[in-house]
């Protein structure tokens, strides 16, 4: 039987023809099963909603005693809704200190719940709207702004979802002057508990982050500046120099942004590993390139591309070192760099970042200088990458195709052992695109020849046999 999907407009237009007894009847039937439309049908009845009613309804719905796995969080969450609507009509119904009170609870019970919800975030939204329903009861019942300042501070140094990251700015209606200054004040004098840390420092500390969090966005209020003071609190890796540096390149000020980042790349990864160096290299090299610094550009250029032999980095190389008229020697040099890393049969353990197998970089950067030649020397001699090998057999086509065959044709037969779900229609294009080679080198016949043999060796591959028929490859 064919099942008719019914619209919130028909069904509400069946609804207003059925008598009041028979909706009675299912609207209690239905709050059986359902305690937050319960407590709503129960306040209605009452003649409002009553706190006692909102607060029972908000426990019952928020608290988890243990989790909620991924399939029950969509139920969980609506209940969320359906409670927190009942505390937001509350507050619309006339908000008073206990009401306050409720909002906060519910903001307790949500954050205590949220890390126990498995899902997409629906519980952090719900948390978020939780926050916004306090911000309006605390609007509308005004309670002594200095207290309130105190009752936010304690929150967001407490706070590990980051919700109150803001509360300056959230609550700056119900705190006015006086309670913004009021809680800046203890921001400030959290802030300055806290010691200053250098690189290869271990930043810890959820309450450290929630204060600095706080200050930061207090600090934007009062400029550059102050910004950079607080995060200068914890420099505790190459990220936070950069950070400083781009607060100070945004504000126009990259002279500064220089001397920063020179600290940074001075000061860290001296003790340990420290992933975001290179991020401050680059910076670093953009700002001396800004500031008319071309050689300073060029030689932190030639030390990025030796920390990071790679394809972006010989080209950041060639674009400062060309600017500073260096290019031919530093070219020589990067190239020796990339030739000296190890073969692919060599199988050597490599020692820093990642590098790509064998020559890769080496082929890449021939490959981007149009020194298709160099590539196959490069690739022949050294090795590379199985799709690299397929981008350089393509390359060198053009002028000899020979060459690309021998390396199709090695292609082709791993796309088909791998088993892939597009495997097959995969290797009847690549085998297309090898007729294409052996017309040009008026070998059709060996061509037609090989792909029998594939037929042959693959015989039980009945799925591959029928992509190359629709291919319309030789029998």
């Amino acid at each position: 039987m064919t099942r008719t999907w019914i619209t919130d407009a028909d069904l509400q237009g069946f609804l207003v023809t059925r008598s009041p007894l028979w909706l009675a009847e299912r609207l209690v039937t239905a709050a059986g099963s359902d305690p937050v439309l319960r407590a709503e049908l129960q306040a209605a009845a009452s003649g409002g909603v009553g706190v006692d009613h909102v607060r029972q309804e908000l426990d019952r719905a928020l608290w988890v005693a243990d989790y909620v796995d991924e399939e029950d969080a969509p139920t969980y969450v609506a209940g969320v809704d359906r409670a927190l609507g009942l505390l937001d009509k509350l507050i619309t119904d006339g908000a008073t200190d206990e009401t306050v009170e409720l909002a906060e609870h519910a903001v307790d019970l949500l954050a205590d719940a949220v890390e126990k919800v498995q899902g997409e975030g629906e519980a952090q939204e719900s948390l978020r709207w939780a926050v916004q329903i306090h911000v309006r009861a605390v609007t509308a019942a005004r309670p002594d702004p200095a207290k309130l300042a105190e009752r936010l501070f304690a929150r967001a140094v407490a706070d590990d979802w980051g919700v109150f990251a803001d509360a300056v700015g959230d609550y700056a209606e119900p705190l006015g002057s006086v309670g913004r200054d009021r809680l800046r004040k203890l921001i400030g004098e959290e802030l300055g508990r806290l010691p200053r840390m250098s690189p290869d420092e271990t930043a810890g500390g959820e309450h450290r982050y929630s204060v600095l969090k706080l200050a930061e966005r207090v600090a934007r209020a009062d400029g550059v500046d102050a910004v950079v003071d607080v995060l200068s609190y914890t420099l505790t890796s190459a990220r936070a120099f950069t950070r400083i540096c781009r607060e100070l390149v945004e504000a126009g000020r990259p002279e500064q942004a220089v001397g920063w980042a020179e600290r940074g790349l001075s000061e860290c990864g001296t003790g340990r590993v420290d992933h975001g160096l290179a991020e401050l290299r680059q910076l670093t090299i953009d700002l001396y390139a800004t500031l008319g610094r071309g050689h300073d550009a060029a030689e932190l250029a030639w030390r990025d591309f030796e920390a990071r032999p790679a394809l972006d980095a010989y080209q950041r190389l060639h674009r400062h070192a060309q600017a500073d008229g260096t290019w031919p020697q530093r070219r020589d040099k990067a190239l020796a760099v990339l030739r000296a890393q190890p073969r692919l049969d060599e199988n050597k353990p490599t020692v820093g970042p990642y590098t790509p197998a064998g020559h890769s970089t080496l082929v890449h950067v021939f490959l981007w200088e149009d020194d298709v030649d160099a590539a196959w020397r490069a690739a022949q001699d050294g090795g590379c990458a199985e799709g690299l090998w397929l981008v350089l057999a393509r390359r060198r086509a053009e002028q000899h195709p020979a060459d690309a065959v021998g390396v199709l044709r090695h292609h082709i037969d791993a796309v088909i052992a791998s088993g892939k779900r597009d495997a097959y229609d995969r290797a009847a294009g690549l085998l297309t695109e090898l007729w294409a080679y052996h017309d040009r080198l008026g070998t059709s016949a060996d061509f037609a020849d090989h792909v029998r043999a594939v037929r042959a060796a693959n015989s039980r591959r009945r799925n591959l046999l029928a992509a190359l028929d629709r291919a319309d490859l030789p029998r």
